[in-house]
């Protein structure tokens, strides 16, 4: 099997193959995708990394277990990328987010030089914004996703998707200058 078939190729394969066609396809898949999914989650679950190799682990079981519901006819990218967004956004319903990480920053700031500092403050702005706005602001800045493939991942119109990058960093813009 080639490696250089689509993501939706490769998940058709996955989909319909039980015999080691099936297993390759989602390996393929998995080399991918494993690296971006794991930032991503680092970063959107506050650069907690051994929470996001969980999260990465729990993303891809739940691509086996629902690989039924994958309609091939539509791009992946957007599809794996919801997972993932609905898993942040439901460990933050579930859990409250302590600010270990900022009283942390603020003791060792005057060790760290100017530019490692101007990152340190964004990261610490930008995990002070809600969820959604957080999530937001990672996907299109930081995995540098269009708005477009954005709408699609939020399953919404191209224009709300503007919208709300609009206000969250507009938001971000009010909490830097404080």
């Amino acid at each position: 099997m080639s490696s250089s078939l689509s993501d939706e190729q490769l998940m058709e394969i996955f989909q319909y193959n039980t015999d080691g066609q099936g297993h390759i396809a989602f390996g393929h898949l998995y080399n991918r995708y494993a690296k971006r999914m794991v930032n991503f989650f680092y970063y959107a679950l506050r650069n907690d990394y051994g929470k996001a190799q969980d999260f990465l682990h729990d993303l891809f079981l739940k691509i086996i277990q629902n690989k039924d519901r994958f309609d091939h006819h539509q791009p992946f990218q957007p599809w794996i990328y919801r997972i993932a967004t609905n898993m942040c956004k439901n460990e933050f319903r579930n859990y409250t987010i302590h600010k270990k990480f900022e009283s942390h920053a603020l003791q060792t700031a005057d060790l760290i030089d100017v530019e490692q500092n101007y990152r340190l403050d964004m990261r610490i702005f930008i995990n002070s914004l809600e969820p959604d706005q957080r999530s937001l602001i990672i996907l299109r800045f930081k995995f540098n996703l269009t708005v477009k493939e954005i709408a699609q991942i939020y399953g919404c119109a191209e224009g709300t998707i503007k919208s709300r990058l609009f206000y969250a960093t507009k938001e971000l813009s009010k909490i830097y200058n404080k």
